[in-house]
């Protein structure tokens, strides 16, 4: 999977405060209008921009919740263990699987693989693409953290721990 993509996934489970900070902001810079510094016209175009920004983190939840819609619900728990952090229930899973139909470290890492391939093409059918990435939310704050977070390969930790994980619930 693209690291663009992997991005919004991981920033996905911030979208509802993120989009209800962006609301709160929005609104106080509008009755605080007459304490800023800004001339009318500067402000004016600053909180428009801000809506605009607002929309593109809304359809954004949007464009990701068709895709989880779209998976199994397999799928979207796997797809939580990995980038919405729910590791906790990790363990738990896998105990169960590993009982039930022998999953294996292996087999679990082939499945997280196959599906952030299918995730990733799905996320481009609904318009998830990296122009739009770089175009609409790539200059965002948190999306720069996490990218950052992404392109540093911190986020392989997160594999390291679903190993640790794994390896655990074979003993």
């Amino acid at each position: 999977m693209e690291n663009y993509a992997k991005v919004m996934l991981y920033v996905y489970p911030l979208l509802k405060t993120v989009g209800k900070d962006y609301a709160d902001h929005i609104r106080n810079k509008a009755i605080l209008s007459h304490n800023n510094h800004m001339s009318a016209e500067r402000l004016a175009e600053y909180i428009a921009n801000e809506i605009i920004i607002k929309r593109s983190l809304e359809r954004l939840k949007e464009d990701l919740e068709k895709v989880f819609g779209r998976l199994q619900e397999r799928e979207n728990q796997l797809l939580s263990f990995r980038y919405f952090g729910k590791r906790k229930q990790l363990r738990e899973f896998l105990k169960n699987e590993s009982a039930k139909s022998g999953w294996s470290e292996r087999k679990y890492f082939r499945e997280q693989k196959r599906l952030g391939e299918k995730v990733g093409a799905m996320m481009r059918s609904v318009g998830l693409t990296e122009e739009r990435y770089k175009k609409e939310f790539a200059d965002l704050d948190i999306f720069k953290r996490v990218a950052r977070f992404v392109e540093e390969g911190r986020d392989e930790k997160i594999s390291v721990e679903e190993k640790r994980l794994a390896c655990a619930v074979k003993k």
